[in-house]
């Protein structure tokens, strides 16, 4: 059984060597997590959130982070112009180590990351019909917007998808 937890500055380092880009990944991190427990001891929502699955003996076996905003690399390649209307909410990762997808994992990190089904919006490599299936499952629709991704995340077709809590 694994648990998800809100992610700790002791796990950036963990967290981050699921990623290949680690050391801008974990410096983000960081920063992020830093933050949000700064929001936490004043009450606050944090702008950020880093959720992680862990097993049994404590090895992170997922991620889940969704952000208030634009990231970097979107507004590098697309400007503020594609933000969906009224959604401030992006799900930036969801990542479950493949022996454990289609689990129920995906969905807990999910629901962590946004939780009370909040707007959001995230974006989907194209042909990855059980990401996107998964997505639709969750409320999340193609709105018609894409692009590459640029090189940082492989230069790969991607489409938006967006998720509206009042539909």
């Amino acid at each position: 059984m694994q648990h998800v937890a809100y992610a700790h500055l002791a796990d950036a380092g963990h967290a981050a060597a699921l990623w290949t880009s680690t050391s801008e990944r974990r410096d983000a991190l960081l920063t992020d997590l830093a933050a949000a427990t700064e929001s936490a001891h004043l009450h606050e929502e944090p702008e950020a959130r880093h959720i992680v699955a862990r097993s049994e003996r404590g090895a992170i076996v997922g991620l889940a982070s969704a952000f208030r905003g634009v990231g970097d690399w979107e507004h590098d390649l697309f400007g503020d112009a594609h933000v969906p209307a009224g959604v401030d909410w992006c799900l930036d990762t969801l990542y479950v180590m493949p022996g454990l997808r289609n689990e129920g994992l995906g969905q807990r990190l999910l629901d962590a990351a946004l939780p009370d089904h909040r707007d959001a919006y995230l974006w989907v490599i194209q042909g990855n019909a059980g990401a996107r299936r998964f997505y639709e499952r969750n409320g999340f629709a193609l709105d018609g917007f894409g692009g590459r991704s640029g090189p940082d995340w492989g230069d790969l077709d991607m489409q938006r998808m967006v998720r509206h809590a009042s539909h």
